[in-house]
């Protein structure tokens, strides 16, 4: 029951003889889960699932902080149209606490005519195995103070052993997920499908794709029948004694394991970017994938957890404004961004971008390397702080941002300096937009104030101008006229000339001091020095000792 899967049970009879396989196969009498990921029902919809189905289970909420959008106007019809149903809550819980808030908000939400509530945990949140038995524990305790209906707890048989093995006992019923083989592990249903449908339901023409469960009499620990599952009675029912021999002439088949599902990548974040495969054909909607959004680069910017086809996640990709299935797209970590890279597997390094020439270096698995994502036609590198490329894909390797510490202009000018306003500002402190005729030109600070924007700590108040501007994108001055001692924040050349092109060949050390006076040329400040020749006349180069 992943975020986005529907669900179903096929309560067989004893005898029953069922084929499994990897194919989509027809729902004759099952139990479906139903959410909005399965879209709104329509009345025509529910009343051709009540001669198709035992009951129906339907998803309330995801976690405390959602409710699913179509569950009450399905409900609705279930009631209408007397399709007896249950209801789940998909947890999200990280703590005790968090799972009793979750499970007052799922009860408050469930329609009242419901048969029996499902927890559905299949995500531990950060949580490790203490700590998910205790939430799992939480939440079945106060349930339990609302209600005397059956609870059920849901799970996949790895997930359940590792992370509620304690705390499941004490619930009515557990429903097993295991796709590869039996599970082996107590249960009253096994969800063994992904590809089961049903008559009738279909989204722009398709077929809906169904999970199916299988109830088998003969091999499980508690074998509830469907009246158990819809009469809605007290829950205090033994369910974990071994169950009665049933006589029967014939024993019942025992369906063949299906093929392992391998399934695509599924792992994105939101902030990735993803590569528009050519062989997209629907979005998670089931609507057409045209050709003209393919082979795109788009960026991620929201994820979520579902199950259908190869895909265990769906991502939302900005631009497109559409939910795509993990196995169609490609999904790169963003232009730009520097740090260190972790190796998924082994792999060349390139000498080129396009990843054609082999240099004959290999990366192993679990190494980690420096670089940069660099960007090459619509698909991305990873430029190598030693040399050559290799992809940039989140399948190929993990990333671990390391960002370059950021410089900041000089910014601690004073009132009664000068400031050249220089031609690559494009903003006042206040938003605006600096006009280019306000640009290369000298204005007098009247006023500072520390601030932290940019690549700025202050800003200065430019009288004549009237507006503050950022300290980046000026060039500060000592004024015209000033006479004394000017000491060197750096090592400096003298020049001959006012337009400090013409080394004289003799340097002034950093912390020395000189003297001098300033003098204008053209827009700028030089320091005309008594012993001759021109030095900058700049601030941040020089500090007036007077």
């Amino acid at each position: 029951m992943k975020v986005k899967k529907g669900w179903g049970l096929a309560l067989a009879t004893l005898g029953m003889l069922l084929t499994m396989g990897t194919a989509a196969t027809k729902a004759d009498a099952a139990v479906p889960d139903i959410s909005e990921w399965q879209t709104r029902l329509s009345a025509t919809q529910v009343r051709s699932l009540k001669s198709q189905v035992s009951f129906v289970i339907n998803r309330v909420q995801y976690g405390a902080g959602y409710e699913d959008i179509t569950h009450r106007s399905n409900e609705s019809l279930y009631v209408k149209y007397g399709v007896p149903f249950g209801s789940y809550d998909f947890a999200t819980f990280s703590s005790a606490g968090a799972a009793r808030t979750e499970a007052q908000r799922f009860y408050a939400r469930t329609n009242k005519n419901t048969r029996f509530y499902v927890l559905d945990f299949e995500t531990n949140n950060g949580m490790g195995s203490g700590t998910a038995n205790a939430a799992v524990k939480a939440w079945y305790a106060e349930m339990r103070k609302l209600t005397n209906k059956k609870l059920i707890f849901y799970s996949y048989q790895s997930f359940a052993t590792t992370y509620a093995n304690a705390a499941r006992g004490a619930f009515d019923a557990q429903w097993i997920a295991n796709y590869s083989y039996r599970p082996t592990v107590s249960f009253s249903m096994w969800q063994y499908t992904s590809a089961y449908h049903f008559n009738g339901l279909k989204y722009n023409g398709k077929p809906i794709d169904f999970d199916n469960n299988l109830v088998d009499g003969h091999s499980v620990t508690a074998y509830h029948p469907i009246s158990w599952w819809t009469n809605g009675k007290s829950a205090r029912v033994a369910t974990h004694a071994p169950a009665k021999a049933v006589a029967t002439s014939k024993p019942a088949a025992t369906p063949k394991p299906a093929k392992p599902k391998t399934y695509a990548y599924s792992n994105y974040a939101a902030g990735q970017y993803a590569y528009l495969n050519s062989g997209a054909s629907n979005y998670e909607d089931r609507s057409r994938v045209p050709k003209s959004v393919k082979r795109n680069t788009y960026r991620i910017t929201a994820v979520h957890a579902m199950n259908r086809s190869h895909s265990k996640q769906a991502v939302y990709l900005a631009g497109l404004n559409k939910w795509v299935l993990a196995q169609d797209v490609t999904g790169y970590w963003r232009n730009g961004a520097s740090g260190r890279f972790t190796l998924r597997f082994n792999a060349n390094i390139y000498n080129d971008q396009n990843l054609k020439v082999k240099s004959g270096r290999r990366i192993a698995k679990g190494a980690t390397v420096t670089g940069k994502v660099i960007k090459v036609g619509r698909l991305y590198r990873v430029q190598l702080n030693g040399g050559g490329y290799i992809t940039a894909q989140v399948k190929e390797a993990n990333f671990v941002e390391v960002k370059p510490a950021k410089t900041y202009a000089y910014s601690s000018y004073k009132a009664g300096q000068y400031a050249y306003l220089n031609s690559a500002a494009t903003h006042y402190y206040d938003q605006g937009r600096v006009p280019k005729k306000a640009k290369q030109k000298t204005y007098r600070i009247t006023a500072v104030r520390g601030m932290n924007r940019s690549h700025s700590k202050q800003a200065v108040y430019l009288a004549g101008l009237n507006k503050w501007v950022l300290s980046q994108d000026v060039t500060g001055y000592w004024w015209q006229g000033s006479r004394g001692r000017f000491q060197l924040r750096f090592n400096a050349n003298i020049y001959r000339d006012k337009k400090l092109k013409q080394k004289s060949g003799r340097r002034i050390a950093k912390n020395a001091v000189v003297t001098g006076h300033i003098v204008k040329v053209g827009k700028l400040y030089r320091i005309q020095l008594n012993g001759g020749g021109y030095i900058t006349a700049q601030v941040r180069e020089t500090n007036y000792l007077g």
